[in-house]
């Protein structure tokens, strides 16, 4: 069976991808030969849409909190919305970032001879239902894999859909502390810059509204349910049946207290603390390598690292939606398509996250799946096992800075994929 497995993995692959989307697919509703039945938070992505083309106008109110570019994103369905309507359209245009992001870790699993990046994408996109096609996050993550896919060996590339990315959701350009090289990243980060600067300009060039009012909207969010800072909250009901006060503000549940309040705050800390550890991880990093250390220039490391910072940023956030887990499937899929990776485990306990992040959310909210407070066992444990991952991909990425890894070492005397394209030494 492995055998003809290894002859005809890529029909395999494509099948399975076929399989899984169908699944998701017709959960939405497009096999039912009668109407698409839930579309969740599309309805409100249509409004939007309708604004942007029909006002000339970037969308306004606490729901908006995303950079100009997911404006231009909305328009996308438009151009195939016709005879179903911009749902089935919206799902549509999902599902075809979905196929690039996959063949995008399948020509990289090819080229470094591991298919365990496919399969986490494959498992992990159908493990989170609907959701991965009904939200843009999609987009942004499909970004994400694309400039890790050419780290290292296409500066400008990388750093055009690194800023790209974050004009969509603003966390790709976090992907630029995957360049450890500093005129390669001054490059980067100066094509980001210019990605970033012309969807700005032209945003405020042919749509009317302040392309600055999504960082005020995202600032006024609270803690919201599914946070793993939420945890003492839902642990207090599993323990004496006390359900959290919630309100639905920002177009989402939120605990409603005192603490919870300071506990939002102080997540603003912990995240520039988080920035901070990885900016101390970097520069090490950078200086190990021109050191002799050349396995750390392996752009394995890069994924892997960049995949850590996601992951904890995630659990720092006040905000956990579940399409979140989504990036995280997404890098850990680039980054487990080499053998040298060291994030295998986490990425795996991710999976188990997102079946149990989905199986917390029963009913349809205001604003699509909302969780079933009566499931606060399921987030406590979620939230544990993103915790658990955090601190091992952490623990992972300092020993590695500590001292070689076995495959790390491999890499040294086998020559890495860095070393192949682009030598992982330092300039002179």
């Amino acid at each position: 069976m492995s055998a003809l497995y290894s002859r005809h993995k890529l029909w395999f692959w494509g099948g399975a991808w076929l399989l899984t989307r169908g699944l998701v697919l017709a959960q939405i509703g497009f096999f039912n030969h009668i109407s698409v039945t839930s579309m969740e938070d599309v309805f409100l992505y249509e409004g939007w849409s309708d604004s942007i083309a029909h006002g000339g106008a970037l969308p306004t109110g606490e729901l908006w909190q995303y950079p100009p570019g997911a404006a231009f994103l909305m328009l996308l369905p438009r151009i195939a919305m016709e005879p179903r309507g911009f749902g089935p359209a919206f799902a549509a245009t999902m599902l075809a970032f979905d196929l690039i992001a996959f063949v995008l870790i399948a020509a990289v699993s090819r080229r470094q001879g591991r298919d365990t990046g496919v399969w986490i994408w494959l498992l992990g996109v159908p493990a989170l239902r609907a959701v991965p096609m009904l939200r843009f996050d999609m987009v942004g993550t499909t970004l994400a894999i694309a400039a890790l896919a050419v780290v290292h060996r296409r500066p400008n590339w990388f750093g055009f859909l690194a800023g790209l990315g974050a004009m969509v959701k603003v966390w790709p350009i976090v992907v630029l502390f995957g360049e450890w090289d500093r005129r390669r990243l001054l490059r980067a980060m100066a094509v980001a810059a210019a990605a970033i600067a012309i969807v700005f300009a032209t945003s405020a060039l042919t749509l009317e509204g302040d392309v600055f009012e999504f960082l005020g909207n995202q600032e006024s969010r609270g803690l919201q349910v599914e946070s793993v800072a939420a945890t003492p909250w839902h642990l207090r009901e599993v323990v004496t049946g006390e359900s959290p006060a919630v309100e639905s503000r920002s177009g989402t549940s939120e605990i409603a207290s005192g603490p919870a309040d300071f506990a939002s705050g102080a997540l603003d800390w912990v995240t520039l603390v988080m920035l901070a550890l990885a900016a101390a991880w970097w520069l090490a990093r950078a200086r190990a390598i021109r050191d002799g250390r050349a396995d750390l220039g392996d752009p394995v490391v890069s994924r892997d690292f960049v995949f850590t910072l996601v992951l904890l940023l995630v659990i720092a956030s006040r905000v956990l939606s579940p399409q979140y887990l989504l990036w995280l499937f997404g890098l850990a899929a680039i980054a487990l398509t080499s053998s040298r990776s060291n994030i295998g485990r986490p990425a795996w306990i991710l999976i188990g996250a997102g079946l149990l992040t989905t199986a917390a959310y029963g009913h349809q909210g205001a604003w699509g799946p909302a969780p079933v407070y009566g499931s606060s066992f399921n987030l406590v444990i979620r939230n544990v096992a993103l915790l658990v991952a955090a601190v091992d991909a952490s623990r992972s990425m300092v020993l590695l800075l500590r001292r070689p890894t076995p495959q790390s070492a491999r890499a040294v005397a086998t020559g890495s994929e860095s070393a192949a394209a682009e030598p992982a030494t330092a300039p002179p």
